[in-house]
This record gives C-alpha cells, sequence and structure tokens, in this order.
C-alpha cells in the first residue's frame, strides 16, 4: 500500500457576469478495494452549501447552485489516499460496458489494430490493443476536443489521453471485452488524465493507453462510464451572456 496527497485545482473564468449558476462536479476520489479515502476537502468559491451524492454508476458527485452574480467560479479538491495495487472487484456488472457508445463506435478502419490480439485472456488481450494504439498514435493536444469520437481521433492519428482511451474502449468492445472509461488523476503535476478499465476473471484492471502500461500504483480514480461524456469533472448551466476559460493544475505526490 502506497499513500499519496492530492490537490485538484480548477478556475473558471466569465467574461461578463453570470448568476443562476447550477453545476455538478466529479472532482472528489472514490472509494473503492484499492482506493481507501483519508481526509477530503473541498473548496468553493463563491461559498454555498454543496450537496454530495452520486450518479448512476456510483461515482461520487457534488452539486449546487450559485444564484448572485460572479464572473468566476473556483474549486479546489485535495486530500490523501492510500492506494493498493489496481484491481476492483465486480460486483455489480452491467452489459451497457460491453456496447458501443456515442464517442467509442468502431470503424472500418480501427479493426486493423485487432490484428494478433485474438487469443488470450481479455487483460492481456487489451494490454496489447493498449500498445498498438500507443505505437499507431501521436499525442498532440489541441487537435482534438470534448466530443471527438475514437473513429475521427483515429483517422487524424492524433489525440490526447481521452482519445486513446476511447479507441481502446472501442477496440476492447468489439473484441468481446468489457470495458470502461476512468478518469483522474496521476503522479505528478499535471491536469486530469483518462485511463481504461477491462473485466478480466471478476476484477476490473486499470489500462493507461496513453503511457502503453498497465496500472499499479500512482492513478487516483475520481469516476467511470461508458464514455468521457458519462463522467465530467465540471458540467453545469448558468444565466448570461459569456464565454468561460477554465484552467486546471493537478498535483499528486507519493507521501
Amino acid at each position: 500500500m502506497k499513500e499519496y496527497f492530492y490537490n485538484y485545482q480548477a478556475i473558471t473564468r466569465f467574461s461578463k457576469p453570470v448568476d443562476r449558476h447550477y453545476f455538478l462536479l466529479r472532482c472528489m476520489p472514490c472509494v473503492n478495494a484499492c482506493q481507501q479515502t483519508g481526509k477530503r476537502e473541498l473548496f468553493i468559491h463563491p461559498g454555498g452549501s454543496v450537496i454530495y451524492g452520486a450518479d448512476a454508476w456510483k461515482n461520487p458527485i457534488q452539486y449546487g447552485c450559485r444564484m448572485e452574480e460572479h464572473d468566476s467560479f473556483v474549486f479546489v479538491s485535495s486530500g490523501e489516499i492510500r492506494l493498493s495495487p489496481y484491481r476492483i472487484a465486480e460486483d455489480d456488472f452491467t452489459d451497457m460496458f460491453r456496447v458501443s457508445s456515442r464517442l467509442t463506435a468502431l470503424s472500418v478502419p480501427m479493426k486493423q489494430l485487432l490484428a494478433g490480439t485474438e487469443a488470450g485472456y481479455p487483460l492481456e488481450r487489451a494490454v496489447l490493443l493498449a500498445r498498438n494504439i500507443h505505437d499507431y498514435m501521436h499525442y498532440a493536444s489541441g487537435k482534438t476536443g470534448p466530443e471527438t469520437s475514437a473513429a475521427e481521433a483515429f483517422e487524424l492519428r492524433e489525440g490526447v489521453c481521452q482519445d486513446y482511451a476511447h479507441i481502446l474502449i472501442a477496440l476492447c468492445r468489439a473484441s468481446g471485452i468489457a470495458a470502461r472509461y476512468v478518469n483522474g488523476f496521476i503522479a505528478g503535476i499535471g491536469a486530469t488524465h483518462a485511463w481504461v478499465e477491462v473485466l478480466d476473471n471478476g476484477c476490473w484492471w486499470g489500462i493507461d493507453p496513453t503511457h502503453n502500461c498497465r496500472i499499479e500504483y500512482g492513478y487516483i480514480k475520481v469516476a467511470h462510464g461508458r464514455d468521457a461524456m458519462d463522467c465530467p469533472v465540471n458540467r453545469g448551466v448558468f444565466t448570461g451572456m459569456a464565454t468561460q476559460q477554465t484552467d486546471i493544475r493537478v498535483i499528486v505526490e507519493e507521501i
């Protein structure tokens, strides 16, 4: 078991004041067999009451409303967490993780990466698929967006961690392997990260296609879903004619 400190900071600035701002956050780590939380804190400005709950996938959520005018929205999630080797026993499986979703449909060209991965246990096959994706894709920010599909990113041959994860999920599901999208934090300083969990022998195992590795330590899970649309860190609506820009900074350090 290893212990980590994490700090997630997000600052959204609006071009003009807004009000009636309803928000839903997924910014606090979940609790599972390989991830136990210690002290957890959530700071939000402008201040007010926050309701804590869970979404349809049992991910922890935090939601509320800011009725007064404001030109920025800040939230900071921080705390300590204890990690065991990445393995989560499945206790409530749904076939939804075997079916393609809006962002994980398989295209004909993507099938080329399935070659040589037909035999073996699901985890072994998924690791091979992740290697094929890593070899095929080029990491590049600014080339894709939040709603870019796996097929679109594959055609570009460029993308970020979200795109790598969507492509791996699409290939796994096409191969009969249950797979789900995960977002969270990884060791170091940067932004949020995305990876994949695959089901094998009654457990979910973590694979990071962006870094071409099977996950053991250093990955703090926040939420999972069918694809990125199921588990964004911040989603909301507000009243006002304003554009917005969000700056994110994540720090994860082993204690």
